[in-house]
């Protein structure tokens, strides 16, 4: 089963995506604000294959915990999906250049498209 990390801090998005992401066989887990995204990142003994992460969360924004997983030995190369509702090219460019893999705003995909996008990432980094 393939683990999965996200944070959102959103309640209802994180039900609906793991609801979402279980019925689709993979293992999720969740932060509810950027501060929680990085401690249990960093604690997590089996580390996710993907990381989902919102742009706007208390505590510590997405750019900022991003920042600290390219700087973290142990996360630097687990692909970073940003799944935020910020859509100006000014911040899809600053979540790529910071080395998401995608940067996908959730009003344009239903979740299971999410799924999908997050398979395609899995297949193209051969996670299995």
């Amino acid at each position: 089963m393939i683990k999965l990390f996200m944070a959102e801090d959103d309640s209802l998005l994180l039900h609906i995506y793991e609801k979402k992401f279980k019925a689709s066989g993979y293992e999720i887990e969740f932060a509810m604000d950027g501060e929680e995204a990085i401690s249990k990142l960093k604690n997590m003994e089996i580390k996710p294959a993907v990381i989902l992460l919102d742009c706007q969360m208390p505590r510590m924004g997405g750019f900022e915990v991003m920042q600290e997983i390219k700087e973290d030995s142990e996360l630097k190369d687990i692909p970073v999906i940003f799944l935020t509702n910020m859509y100006e090219e000014a911040d899809e460019k600053k979540g790529l250049s910071l080395g998401a893999v995608a940067y996908l705003v959730k009003s344009q995909y239903i979740p299971s498209e999410i799924v999908g996008k997050v398979k395609e990432v899995c297949d193209k980094y051969s996670i299995k």
